[in-house]
């Protein structure tokens, strides 16, 4: 017999903020990679590489999605009551 598992409310937010945030976190990480690589291959070598403006925009996009991560990180903390 499967007993199905009940969750209360605040379980449910925080478990979704933390799923949230974990998939966040690996799509940061996907771009700095990228980021990364790119960084390696410039004019001088075959092959593709961002230009100035698509390299920003992709830092840009990491800035936002890091910021976006403390924050949910933060509200985790505190709804998890995790020690100082």
């Amino acid at each position: 017999m499967n007993r199905a598992v009940t969750l209360t409310h605040d379980q449910r937010r925080l478990k979704e903020l933390a799923d949230r945030l974990e998939a966040r976190l690996h799509t940061t990480q996907v771009i700095a990679e990228i980021i990364l690589e790119n960084a390696t291959l410039r004019e001088c070598v075959p092959g593709p590489y961002f230009d100035g403006y698509r390299e920003g925009a992709l830092m840009d996009a990491v800035v936002h999605l890091s910021r976006s991560n403390f924050d949910d990180f933060c509200r985790l903390a505190e709804l998890a009551v995790l020690p100082e």
